[in-house]
């Protein structure tokens, strides 16, 4: 009867870790890509479920493991680079990014502050270098040879 219950007591232990394990790295959308220029800024929106409209959101980068890897938060919501926005109606939170360097690429996620573990989405941002560039000599150059 002991290694029963003890048994029993390992089973329900290891479904909540498991549980939580996957909580923690997936989210319904999988991941957001979002391309930008280097010298111009672009929004990023992460949708999320009923229930959640009053709850804090945020955007981090890294692993979000400290306070230090969050950029931005609803409740504090512009700073120089970064600015968000929770639209509770559409329940979608945009964030945007401005003023993008090269540094700026890479993996990001979308949070939601909850009780125990944060929700998160996970967001690539890739960015294109010399778009301004090519898009003023295209212009350019198709009115000289008209």
């Amino acid at each position: 009867v002991h290694l029963s219950l003890l048994y029993e007591t390992y089973h329900v232990d290891f479904y909540i870790l498991f549980t939580v394990a996957l909580r923690c790295v997936t989210s319904a959308v999988g991941v957001i890509h979002v391309t930008g220029y280097v010298g111009s800024a672009v929004k990023v929106s992460c949708s999320y479920d009923q229930g959640y409209e009053s709850y804090e959101k945020y955007l981090c980068k890294n692993d979000c493991g400290s306070n230090d890897d969050v950029l931005i938060t609803t409740s504090n919501p512009v700073t120089s680079k970064y600015r968000i926005h929770d639209d509770k109606t559409a329940r979608i939170f945009t964030t945007s990014i401005s003023d993008l360097r090269s540094v700026d690429a890479g993996k990001y996620w979308c949070g939601v502050t909850i009780f125990g573990i944060d929700i998160y989405t996970e967001v690539e941002l890739k960015l294109v270098q010399g778009f301004f560039k090519i898009h003023y000599i295209q212009f350019c150059c198709s009115k000289l040879i008209k």
